[in-house]
């Protein structure tokens, strides 16, 4: 059965609510088909389709392979801005792109927004073979070198509390799945000053972070990493790029206001 929308809500935030849920449909649907993004949406094929078609109109869902729908350039666009706005650049690129030089790795700088550990900005390697990040994607909490080091500047129960309401599921056979296991990786983040993700988020890739230390002393708004090819990396390249990233993650917040 098709969900129905309350009587008492007004067409135009009906017309809304539907836009939200289809766009989101597109975004993780599989096929992106119209059957797909219909039973995703719980909307009859026809509406969804009405709808579809004015999306694409405006540029915000294109149309491919005839019958499959994938977002459009203006989400982009739209997306591109809205992270642009947060992204302090001339404080965050020049450290980006000398660490990127120096490791030849890609390197992330990222925040913490409604619960959400979320890229900000990417600096790519050159190298052929290379982690792939997007502006905008988010990553585990416990699983990733940027959700740890940000986790290790909280008070122990705003950090203990995130970790309760996101979970701790299984992405690789590294991954930490326990709560006395967490609270002990936490207590050596805050020990080394860095985090590092060991295959923890996928296999064959090891993350080096640094948290970007707060002007007050309070919990960091941003964190900084370097992604590496596991076998790119030796024990004493590591403590090497844990040392860089705490040193860039300083230098950042030496340029924040």
């Amino acid at each position: 059965m098709k969900k129905e929308m309350s009587p008492d809500k007004g067409a135009s935030l009906i017309g809304v609510e539907r836009t939200a849920r289809i766009l989101g449909a597109v975004a993780e649907a599989e096929t992106g088909n119209l059957t797909e993004i219909s039973r995703r949406t719980e909307l009859n094929e026809a509406t969804v389709l009405r709808y579809l078609n004015s999306l694409a109109s405006l540029g915000y869902v294109e149309r491919f392979n005839t019958a499959q729908y994938r977002l459009g350039w203006e989400i982009f666009r739209l997306g591109q801005r809205a992270f642009s706005g947060q992204v302090p650049t001339d404080a965050v690129l020049p450290t980006m792109e000398r660490l990127m030089h120096e490791f030849n790795e890609t390197v992330n700088f990222a925040t913490h927004k409604d619960r959400s550990v979320v890229i900000l900005e990417v600096v790519e390697s050159r190298r052929a073979v290379k982690k792939i990040s997007d502006v905008g994607q988010s990553d585990p909490w416990h699983a990733s070198a940027l959700g740890k080091a940000l986790m290790a500047t909280m008070t122990d129960s705003v950090w203990r509390e995130i970790v309760a309401s996101a979970g701790l599921p299984e992405l690789t056979p590294h991954t930490i799945t326990s709560m006395k296991k967490m609270a002990a990786e936490i207590s050596d983040i805050r020990e080394q000053g860095f985090a590092v993700d060991r295959e923890e988020a996928a296999e064959e890739l090891t993350c080096v972070a640094a948290a970007v230390p707060a002007a007050n002393g309070g919990p960091s708004r941003y964190a900084l990493s370097i992604s590496f090819l596991t076998h790119r990396l030796t024990p004493d390249r590591l403590e090497h790029a844990g040392a860089q990233v705490k040193a860039g993650a300083r230098e950042i917040s030496a340029k924040l206001p």
